[in-house]
């Protein structure tokens, strides 16, 4: 996942693990971390010439779980560390000479959203097939809107969808999508059913929904599990 730096409404800070690391094709580096908690790692290619394929493959090797991922620009890697120690393995798999820089990432959230739960609480996928919207209200930075509707089922609902915590950005176009819809009074039957999906971090009486990855109209044929649809 490539990220971007935060914004005037949350903190990113990166704190160098080592930088100017000059891998030639097939050597690599590795990173080593004493945490007793999760942690996330950054990679950024620094050199003058952009990969133009993925050159960098990033490899857990701590633990129990080894799997590869590789891009051409960076990449941030979220992982648990084993015995309270975290190894990762940055190679270059191209044909030309890469350099890059190796950091921490620390993310301090202040959006209006991150008052709603707890960050390091898991969700359950909830997808939500909105019949109609009744009314949306965004908070102050646009973290977060309560938005109410009825579903296909008849069943109604009220949550929390959380857009974006420690970074704007995501899916900032959505409420002034659903805002548009209830201010104009527009038919139901020009946008529904209306998918949201995302993972919910609240209960039943508080549905809290975050990592929100689909908002979209007119959207019969969404596949998603029964057991997983708001009904």
């Amino acid at each position: 996942m490539i990220l971007c730096t935060g914004t005037a409404y949350g903190a990113v800070k990166h704190v160098p693990i080592r930088s100017g690391v000059v891998l030639k094709p097939g050597e690599a580096y590795t990173a080593q971390v004493e945490s007793a908690k999760p942690v996330e790692i950054e990679w950024t290619a620094v050199q003058a010439k952009k990969c133009t394929m993925d050159c960098v493959q990033m490899t857990l090797m701590s633990g129990t779980w080894h799997q590869p991922f590789s891009a051409a620009m960076g990449a941030t890697g979220k992982y648990t560390p084993t015995d309270g120690k975290l190894v990762v393995e940055y190679k270059n798999v191209s044909q030309e000479p890469v350099t890059i820089d190796v950091f921490l990432v620390e993310r301090t959230c202040d959006a209006e959203a991150c008052r709603l739960f707890d960050n390091s609480k898991k969700g359950s996928w909830l997808v939500f097939k909105v019949d109609e919207f009744k009314s949306i209200t965004n908070s102050n930075d646009g973290s977060y809107s309560v938005i109410s509707g009825v579903v296909e089922s008849g069943r109604a609902f009220r949550i929390h969808a959380v857009w974006w915590t420690d970074q704007k950005g995501g899916f900032l176009g959505c409420p002034r999508w659903i805002k548009g819809y209830v201010d104009n009074h527009t038919p139901k039957e020009k946008y529904a059913p209306y998918i949201l999906s995302g993972q919910n971090v609240g209960d039943e009486n508080n549905i809290i929904l975050k990592s929100i990855d689909d908002c979209v109209p007119l959207a019969p044929h969404f596949g998603v599990p029964e057991k997983n649809v708001y009904k």
